[in-house]
């Protein structure tokens, strides 16, 4: 890993760098009218992602902007130029990096790159949190259990870093099969003290684009549609 690490808690997001081109502008400067600090991990960056992430730095007002990049070759073992793998090690990749990006940071609150925040966030008291739910229905087996958690809001603090480590360790370990991320999620914090939990709701992140809500998440077509 290469790049600047974050030395005040952040939002965190990582991608590629076809979703840094796409989406990060809307994500870095809603975090900046929020008054957010941000941090970007981007796998594989392109010149085109560096020199966005140089304009995207100068002109935030309020935030500061950092970003990490590593290189991976997505042609050869596990991924094999595989899309669904590949996918995948771009949801998972975020809970992996994490644990070096807390240790600079101390609290770091993970969206995805899709996100746009639009009120100011108040990290939770307690040293974890994240968005329990029911498991969507007709589902069954593998997908059953990954939707008993959004993976879209994640928060971290850094007195609970051996869990931190933990879900990093997991998700290393996973097989490179959508609802990987979701699932160790379930598996880990399910097993956890729930006292230790802050448990985020459809006020906190919605996929509706309700007005009043914390952060918007678009995701399939409404992310173009609506």
């Amino acid at each position: 890993m290469y790049g600047e690490l974050p030395t005040s808690p952040v939002v965190f997001a990582a991608c590629d760098s076809a979703y840094f081109i796409e989406h990060a502008p809307a994500f870095v400067y809603s975090a900046d009218d929020a008054m957010h600090d941000v941090h970007i991990h981007v796998i594989n960056p392109t010149p085109e992602v560096l020199s966005l992430a140089g304009v995207l730095t100068a002109t935030t007002k309020m935030a500061r902007l950092t970003l990490t990049y590593n290189d991976v070759d997505m042609f050869q073992e596990p991924f094999n130029g595989n899309n669904d793998k590949m996918r995948t090690f771009y949801a998972c990749f975020r809970f992996i990096v994490a644990p070096e990006i807390l240790q600079s940071a101390g609290k770091m609150l993970i969206l995805d790159i899709d996100s746009i925040i639009m009120n100011k966030i108040e990290f939770p008291k307690k040293a974890l949190g994240y968005f329990p739910r029911e498991p969507l229905a007709g589902t069954q087996g593998w997908e059953q259990e990954g939707t008993r958690v959004a993976a879209g809001a994640v928060y971290y603090d850094i007195s609970l870093m051996p869990a931190v480590k933990l879900v990093a360790d997991h998700m290393v370990h996973m097989p490179l099969k959508w609802f990987a991320d979701q699932i160790v999620l379930s598996r880990i914090f399910g097993d956890m003290d729930d006292k230790l939990f802050h448990h985020f709701d459809s006020q906190f992140m919605d996929w509706e684009f309700i007005e009043g809500t914390t952060i918007w998440t678009g995701k399939g077509p409404r992310k173009y549609d609506n």
